[in-house]
């Protein structure tokens, strides 16, 4: 096992929000400026990641291996190992990230898109979990996009350090955003590219902000 920094902060971002409103725009702009040695990408939307990064997608065992050992961008898709199975794809996903993270030296990433659609709010996703609960050991930075909060299970969810919410269409989800200290009537009138931030740590918050405009974005806020 390689040694790693011990003082790596905790940082895992959640984007949700309606279809459409430019999460995926903006999940690009953060994942694009961070300076990580790994890049892990779960892409199951019909290779959608592996087009926007425009990068090679891993699609077995023997090419995830590879690509890691190349380091950049670990894209996969599991359209062959894991055909109309992507929740199963997911949890071995994770579990190799996991695992190949803890001889790699180096921040990394790991992230993904509709994660509600990955795990439910009723069986805990223990390969992800993992990640969520002991990445920081090993410097792995999370950020995934998902539709509602609520969708999540409450122990993804509360592990979550930063939110970029985007315009919501389900109230229960907007109540979980809601006890987090944002405002409803803001979170269902945002117009689409804005968002909400929050850091939940510092509580240091961003309104307006536009995916399209990255000017205004970014987790430290200073530009992305």
């Amino acid at each position: 096992m390689t040694v790693q920094k011990q003082d790596h902060p905790s940082i895992k971002v959640v984007i949700p929000g309606v279809s459409g409103v430019g999460k995926s725009t903006l999940f690009e702009k953060l994942i694009r400026r961070e300076k990580a040695r790994w890049i892990f990408l779960y892409d199951h939307k019909q290779g959608d990641l592996a087009r926007r990064f425009d990068e090679k997608s891993c699609y077995d065992l023997d090419e995830l291996c590879e690509a890691t050992s190349r380091g950049g961008y670990v894209i996969f898709n599991p359209a062959k190992m894991y055909a109309g199975k992507p929740e199963d794809g997911f949890g071995f996903f994770a579990d190799f990230v996991w695992n190949v993270s803890q001889s790699l030296k180096g921040k990394k990433i790991f992230g993904s898109d509709e994660l509600d659609n990955l795990c439910d709010v009723s069986t805990p996703p223990d390969e992800l979990l993992c990640i969520l609960d002991q990445g920081r050991t090993f410097q792995i930075d999370c950020f995934f996009i998902c539709q509602a909060m609520n969708a999540l299970h409450n122990r993804v969810r509360k592990q979550m350090t930063e939110i970029f919410a985007f315009r919501q269409g389900d109230e229960r989800g907007v109540q979980w955003l809601a006890d987090k200290g944002m405002l409803p009537e803001k979170l269902t009138a945002l117009k689409n590219g804005e968002w909400i931030y929050k850091n939940l740590n510092t509580g240091e918050e961003k309104n307006g902000g536009k995916a399209f405009e990255p000017k205004n974005a970014g987790r430290n806020l200073n530009g992305l």
